[in-house]
């Protein structure tokens, strides 16, 4: 059995591992895509990065309307204005690249955010700073939908719901502007929404546990996790990418 041309069981897998990411996400600020991208890449390829990105822009608005006391528009302004000069030049490449070498470049995209998480790095807290991270995640964000870990650079010494709030904005209008993009170079379509509205479930669930589960996850527990098993996911897409041919 299928659903818009995928297996029935992939479809349900998707939705678990966009449920996880969202909980992490809701909870921390990002980590929705280190989580489910490279799995999706996996069993539900066509979802990355437009459909992904489309249900990503959803949690980040209902994160926003939830913490938007916390929001700091300045830094919104300065982030989403490098994150625009990056990300149609980054939709251009995803438009003129092959499956094969697009899986190269997650692949290694997600091992970069990965070796940033465990190398425990930060920047200080500055408007240079936020706006050379975010022209990084900008392009991070329309190849592979992971636009959290460069700006976990900068933000990690925040508060709790500044992180949550303020990323869930730049994230907001990120993806949006990104989708857009996307669509513009024939990498975004119909086929491509609905495949995200698919995620949409997982998302809801997600955000509502991640309601409850703020004040009780161990973040410092929880990264390694995430971490591991997106590293692994990335390995495994790496792996795979180099043994075909063509």
């Amino acid at each position: 059995m299928q659903l818009l041309g995928l297996p029935i069981e992939s479809v349900v897998l998707a939705i678990v591992v966009t449920t996880l990411g969202a909980v992490v996400q809701g909870s921390v600020g990002f980590g929705l895509a280190m989580v489910s991208a490279p799995v999706l890449l996996i069993i539900a390829p066509t979802m990355v990065p437009g459909s992904l990105m489309l249900s990503a822009t959803a949690l980040s608005l209902m994160v926003l309307c939830r913490e938007r006391h916390a929001v700091v528009g300045s830094e919104v302004v300065i982030s989403s204005l490098a994150r625009f000069a990056t990300t149609l030049p980054t939709a251009y490449l995803v438009s003129m690249i092959d499956q094969r070498l697009f899986n190269i470049l997650f692949a290694i995209v997600i091992l970069v955010a990965v070796g940033i998480g465990f190398g425990g790095w930060s920047l200080p807290f500055t408007r240079t700073n936020l706006f050379l991270v975010s022209l990084v995640s900008g392009i991070s964000n329309t190849l592979a939908a992971t636009g959290g870990p460069p700006m976990a650079l900068v933000y990690q010494s925040q508060r709790g719901e500044h992180i949550r709030a303020t990323l869930s904005a730049i994230f907001a209008i990120g993806s949006t502007f990104a989708i857009l993009c996307l669509a513009w170079v024939g990498k975004f379509t119909v086929d491509d929404a609905w495949l995200g509205l698919l995620l949409l479930p997982g998302i809801i669930l997600g955000f509502w546990i991640s309601t409850f589960a703020t004040r009780y996850l161990d973040q410092r527990a929880m990264r390694p996790a995430v971490l591991g098993v997106s590293a692994a996911s990335a390995m495994a897409i790496l792996v795979r990418a180099m043994w075909t041919t063509g």
